[in-house]
């Protein structure tokens, strides 16, 4: 089983690299602190797959190039909620990503973190030039970009909060195909493919699960299905 595992990893890897080698992506980079900002921008621009990247130091400033501008993912500090929020639905709206920037781990980041909705996290401490291409290629491939650190620190956070919870969540059974796959680390259109469906219909599943089970997004809604044993049903 695990050869079978690392096998379909892989192939995920090879197919998320030949995409990512065809594309030509344009990113915004909303940062209030302009070394981190100039710095994430200057790195950015060094990688074969980005053809553009614009650099803003305001929330309202994001906006306004989001509503007017061609943009494929948004790079937007996590520092404060309601603004990322504004920022997060006018970018959904346009059909752009969103990649949180994070400080740092502590425990306050990583309770903020799970309520963002955003496709992806970085920390602003950690980024290099390999962690950009690797978010950009799970950004593309449709996977949640998260920090390996980040993620330990979630699903700790998540067993303190202790046991599962009762509520019947009334998945369907698609929906819960579909919550299997998640947990896999599988994206929208292998999702479709695994389930003989159109990779519309794998998102119309996924959305359905995210609003089911309150999650912002793919990573919380698997960890939250792990801590109620939602996968062993």
């Amino acid at each position: 089983m695990r050869n079978g595992q690392t096998a379909a990893a892989q192939d995920r890897v090879v197919e998320g690299v030949a995409r990512l080698r065809d594309v030509e992506l344009s990113v915004l980079v909303a940062l209030p602190n302009g070394v981190s900002r100039w710095g994430l921008t200057y790195m950015l621009r060094s990688l074969s797959p980005v053809k553009a990247v614009h650099g803003c130091a305001s929330f309202r400033e994001a906006v306004t190039l989001l509503e007017n501008r061609t943009f494929d993912i948004v790079l937007l500090s996590a520092g404060a909620l309601d603004e990322f929020e504004q920022v997060a639905a006018v970018a959904a709206r346009r059909g752009v990503k969103t990649v949180a920037m994070l400080r740092d781990i502590s425990d306050d980041a990583v309770a903020q973190a799970a309520t963002l909705p955003a496709e992806g996290f970085l920390l602003e401490s950690a980024v290099e030039p390999k962690t950009l291409e690797d978010t950009l290629l799970r950004l593309q491939r449709g996977d949640m970009a998260l920090p390996s650190s980040l993620a330990r620190k979630l699903f700790a956070e998540l067993r303190r909060q202790g046991q599962p919870r009762t509520t019947d969540f009334r998945l369907t059974p698609r929906e819960r195909q579909a919550l299997g796959l998640l947990a896999e680390g599988m994206s929208n259109k292998q999702i479709g493919r695994r389930l003989g469906i159109s990779v519309h219909g794998a998102k119309r599943h996924v959305a359905n699960l995210l609003a089911k089970l309150n999650c912002p997004n793919r990573t919380l809604a698997v960890a939250y299905a792990i801590r109620d044993g939602l996968l062993s049903e």
